[in-house]
């Protein structure tokens, strides 16, 4: 539990087994509360899954086929607890990290990057619209940079 301005955000992290490069929980409850602007006690599950995994999954819940290196379930359910699911991340460690060698980012900033947009999608920030994506953009550039990362737009 990650507590802020008397609220809070409960992060469950799944992890698969996988090999390669996968940020600490400490690291992603970072990114994840670094990114939460929401005025309410929430709960978010972070899902780090293979490609067949996340694969079946935009296939299934967006119709698309492939893989992808991340996806946001916002569900924003009010639960007798008084708490809010604001929903679930689903992230493949290994689309994430070849993106990282393909693009020449460094791995940990690809990954900050990743749970910010993601969360920001579960709190109803989107980027279907040049204006959206302009003002999405801009609060990541702003997150990014409050942690220390650098531009993830103008990395390469």
């Amino acid at each position: 539990m990650i507590k802020e301005k008397n609220n809070y955000l409960k992060i469950k992290v799944v992890r698969d087994n996988y090999n390669g490069y996968v940020p600490s929980n400490y690291k992603i409850f970072k990114w994840a509360k670094t990114s939460f602007l929401k005025n309410k006690n929430s709960i978010v599950t972070i899902k780090l899954a293979k490609k067949k995994e996340i694969k079946e999954l935009n296939k299934i819940y967006l119709k698309k086929l492939g893989e992808c290196n991340i996806l946001s379930f916002p569900i924003n359910l009010k639960i007798d607890s008084g708490e809010t699911i604001l929903g679930d991340i689903v992230v493949c460690p290994a689309i994430i990290n070849k993106e990282s060698n393909l693009y020449s980012i460094n791995k940990e900033n690809r990954w900050a990057h990743m749970i910010i947009h993601s969360m920001l999608h579960l709190q109803g920030y989107t980027h279907f619209t040049k204006k959206n994506r302009l003002f999405m953009e801009k609060k990541e550039i702003k997150l990014m940079s409050s942690l220390g990362y650098s531009n993830p737009y103008y990395e390469n």
